[in-house]
């Protein structure tokens, strides 16, 4: 089975979907995970520090950590900075990624693994994944979606703005997912997605 990237734009339902891909038995995993991690570690933090300043640093006794919402505060509105921060991160996204199919796929040869990715072909990952999915709903869909869980209407459109317009990643993708409508829809096409992978 293929090696899938997932993806989408803010507040479209990526998770919603990888959870349903789960639940057919997939391998799954949240990108933005790893990043969590990277993100941990001393030297990448260094180097954030340098490009972002030193406000973005959480000092607890010994131990320096960084504040994610600030840097997600940045680097969303000062797209020089968001790229300089990419330049740093994903080639340990990569390197995880990789690193992460080449042990399942050891056990398993058959296995279909599924990474959700949200800014797959910003940062031009396509080319790692055996095939690419894009989930996708309306724009107002969104924007409600995120006001329902806290976001502003400002920086909820200033994180959409951010990203390539869905339009064109539905374009680059092997399948689309509409999830504008209920959860047995989408499962539908989920379904209907693993079907043609079998074959």
């Amino acid at each position: 089975m293929p090696i899938i990237g997932l993806t989408g734009n803010f507040g479209m339902g990526k998770t919603t979907v990888l959870s349903l891909f789960k639940r057919s038995g997939a391998y799954t995993f949240n990108v933005d995970r790893f990043v969590h991690e990277i993100l941990k570690q001393p030297e990448t933090i260094k180097k954030i520090a340098r490009e972002l300043g030193d406000d973005v640093l959480v000092k607890r006794s010994n131990k320096i950590s960084v504040n994610k919402s600030r840097i997600a505060n940045i680097i969303f509105y000062d797209s020089s900075k968001r790229k300089a921060i990419e330049k740093i991160v994903h080639p340990q996204v990569l390197r995880a990624i990789k690193s992460t199919s080449a042990t399942i796929l050891k056990k398993d040869r058959s296995a279909l693994i599924v990474f959700e990715v949200p800014l797959l072909f910003e940062a031009g990952y396509e080319h790692i994944f055996d095939k690419t999915i894009v989930v996708y709903c309306s724009k107002d869909k969104a924007l409600s979606r995120l006001k329902r869980k806290g976001f502003s209407k400002a920086d909820a459109h200033s994180r959409l703005r951010a990203q390539m317009p869905i339009t064109r990643k539905k374009r680059l993708a092997n399948f689309v997912i509409n999830n504008s409508r209920d959860i047995d829809y989408t499962w539908k096409q989920i379904k209907c997605i693993l079907s043609n992978l079998k074959q």
